[in-house]
This record gives structure tokens, sequence and C-alpha cells, in this order.
């Protein structure tokens, strides 16, 4: 038997197969949002679809802030089967962001029709001036920084803003974005500290969406005082330092971060309240001019760069003994300014050696005494450091050193020679 179809009912079935395809695909990629009036800091929208949906659509739904990575959380309302309601909190500054929406395959109450749509939405909000950050203590050469709820229309911010003295204004970074609801003010030239300044913001400044500042404002801050060097440690210009003398600058406001730099002398800044201490890796070199650089920053972002130098005494090419306790137990053997040999040594076991300038006492063919009960002596490889075994002196901590570094200071070292530990 062979099926008859007639070209009408071809045409016919043609235009059903039709109609469900649009049908489908106008269900699947047509949703309708609508941003509703809400407070400051949420974000109301409905979204209305042509199919009822299935209440675990909302499982398929992923919301995301433009330039921002990551979803955004958000509450939501079933009201009908084929209304969404979406609320999004915006608690912190600024506010006002667009956020982009996609439905991947939400199921509809009739199968098989699933929603594939997406689109943008913003809610309004109207410019707040917030004020101006830590106002009482503005940096004398800025940023005096201008805070706004929303991110404010870039390109013509400058012609509602009038400053106090003539400077630039740009917006804040945060993690490499311009942040356009910050903006931050710096004068040409600096101010004077302890002074009131004024900014003018004018009605009508714009914000990205277009909504406006509805009264001008008057926003006042006032400088930080001065920020000056109290003293430095050795004092500027002095000679004949000694060689463990401490190394410091003294502000007259604490400090946030600040760094000193001595060139020939490596180590590190730590600072301390309002002073910032310079640790050389190794003691000041004898007969030698220092110069010191440093850059420093008050908690109120004032800074200062200050230089200074100053000279240690001269020991002419007498010798001597340089003692380092950490990372790791190390003697220098010097001559003048000149290191003559680095030898690696021990000590005992829970007796700190005291840090200074410590002296020769007297000597023997096997060790040296330091006047502060200090022992430079060889510990034989098993031995226990038992001075009554070892054949010497009762003293309060030892240094152990190598038998062929024990014979050449010996040889090397004048009588009473200085010894410094740090």
């Amino acid at each position: 038997m062979i099926l008859q179809i007639s070209r009408a009912r071809l045409l016919l079935y043609g235009v059903i197969l039709a109609t469900l395809l649009i049908l489908w695909l106008t269900i699947a990629c047509l949703v309708m949002e609508r941003v509703e009036n809400s407070p400051e800091g949420l974000v109301v929208v409905t979204l209305k679809f042509l199919a009822p949906m299935k209440p675990t659509a909302i499982e398929d739904l992923v919301i995301t802030r433009n330039g921002h990575p990551g979803k955004v959380p958000f509450t939501y309302t079933w009201q009908t089967a084929n209304t969404l309601q979406i609320k999004i909190s915006e608690q912190d500054y600024p506010r006002g962001h667009r956020y982009h929406y996609k439905f991947k395959g939400a199921p509809s109450m009739f199968w098989p029709f699933f929603v594939w749509a997406g689109g943008d939405f913003q809610a309004k909000v109207p410019v707040r001036f917030l004020g101006i950050e830590a106002s009482d203590t503005v940096p004398s050469r800025g940023p005096a920084v201008l805070k706004f709820n929303t991110n404010l229309k870039a390109d013509e911010i400058k012609n509602y803003i009038k400053l106090p003295v003539p400077g630039r204004l740009e917006p804040a970074n945060v993690t490499a974005q311009p942040d356009y609801s910050r903006w931050l003010y710096w004068p040409s030239t600096k101010l004077q500290n302890l002074s009131t300044y004024e900014i003018e913001i004018l009605k009508g400044l714009p914000n990205q969406q277009g909504e406006k500042l509805t009264k001008s404002i008057i926003a006042r801050f006032k400088t930080t005082p001065e920020f000056l060097i109290e003293a430095a440690y050795p004092r500027p210009g002095s000679g004949s330092i000694w060689l463990s003398r401490e190394i410091a600058i003294e502000a007259n406001q604490p400090l946030k971060e600040g760094s000193l730099i001595i060139e020939g002398l490596p180590g590190r800044s730590v600072i301390k309240d309002n002073r910032i201490y310079y640790l050389p890796e190794r003691i000041l070199l004898p007969s030698k001019t220092y110069r010191v650089k440093a850059h420093l920053v008050s908690v109120s972002n004032e800074t200062l760069d200050y230089e200074y130098s100053f000279s240690t005494t001269n020991l002419g090419q007498h010798r001597w003994l340089e003692f380092k306790h950490a990372p790791s137990p190390t003697l220098w053997l010097m001559q003048g300014n000149k290191t003559l040999r680095e030898m690696p040594v021990a000590v005992k076991p829970g007796r700190p050696l005291p840090v200074g300038t410590l002296y020769e006492q007297n000597r023997t063919d096997h060790w040296f005494r330091l006047n502060a009960d200090i022992l430079l002596h060889v510990l034989p490889k098993g031995r226990t450091d038992r001075h009554e075994n070892l054949g010497l002196p009762t003293t309060y901590s030892c240094i152990y050193l190598e038998e062929k570094d024990l014979k050449e200071l010996l040889q090397a070292l004048p009588p009473n020679f200085m010894f410094i530990s740090h």
C-alpha cells in the first residue's frame, strides 16, 4: 500500500513544524527583565518567562558583575511560575554596578522547552558625596581622597570640582583596576602643613548612569603636621664613631614604612614607632666614612628623604677579631678595615656570649681568654667541653676553633687584642 500525502497537507505540516520551532526558540531565548525601584544598596530585578518554569530552573542561573571574576551571590523569589524576582546586596561602595545574568538550559514545565537566555541589568543610584578619607590628616603633597557612593563619569569630573590649589584628579586603583568612585587630588605644589583647605563639588556632577548630584557641596580637609627628622644616630658629620654603634633615625611622627641604605654596608631596616633602625650584616669598619640615605613615610603618608654621613674610629693596621652570633657563628680576623680570614666556629650551648667590645686577658699555647670570662680553644672531636678533663681553666662560656685556626690566631694577634661581638 502506498501512502499518499497531498501537497496541501505537507504544507500544513511544514507550517506546524515551523511554528513549533519558532515557539521553541522564542521560549528558549526571550526573557524580559525589569529593574525595580529599591533602596540604595539593594538591586531588585524581575525576570518574566514566556513559559511556566520549574522551581529548579534557578539552579541554572549564573549572575556575574562586569569587570570582576566569579559569581555574584543573590536571593530569589518565584512570584509565579512565569515570574522570578532576584535581589543583590550592594553593601560596599561603589554601588550601581552592571550585572549580567545567564540561564543555561533551565527547564520549563513543558518538555522539551528550556531557557538559554541572558541579559544585563543595572540599578540607578543617585550620586552622593561620602566625604574625604582621613580628612584631618591629609598629606601636604597629597593625595586628598574624595569618596562617592557610585562611579562617576571620568571625562566630566574636572568640570564639577573646584580645587583649592591647581593639581590633578585621577581615579584610585584597586587591584590594577580604576575605581571611579574614589578620586585622588594631587596638588601641583606642596600645601601648608596644619592648614585647612576647601574643595567645592558642584551640583550636576554625573555618574556613569547619567544620575546627577542634586546640590553643591563644600568639603574641607586639614593637612598633617610637618614631617621632620628629630635625631639621627650617629649624629650627622660626627667622627671616631665606634664600630658597634647603633644606626637609627628618629622622626617626629610614627612611621608606616621606610628604608635606610648605606653603601658598602649590607643590612636591613626595622621600624619601631617613630624610629627606623639599620641592622648591618657585619659591624662598621674602622677608618671609613659612611653615607646614610633614608626614605621615610609617616602613618599619615607624608614622605621624607634624608641623607647624612659619619666616620668611624681609626684603628690603623692593628689586628683584631669580629664575631657574629647568627645565623651561624662566624669569626673574622681583621687588620685595620681589611678582612684577612673568615673562620666558622661553634659556641658553648646554653651560654650566650655578651654583645659588645671585649679584650684579651691572657693566653697560652692552647687558648685565649677574654675579659668577660670567655675562652677561645679547640674542642677535640668526640669530647665534651669539661674543662677539668681538657686541662683548661674554668670560664663562663667558650668559642670552639679548629686547630689550624687557633695556631694562626696565636701568631697573628697582638697581646690584648680587641674582640667585637654582635
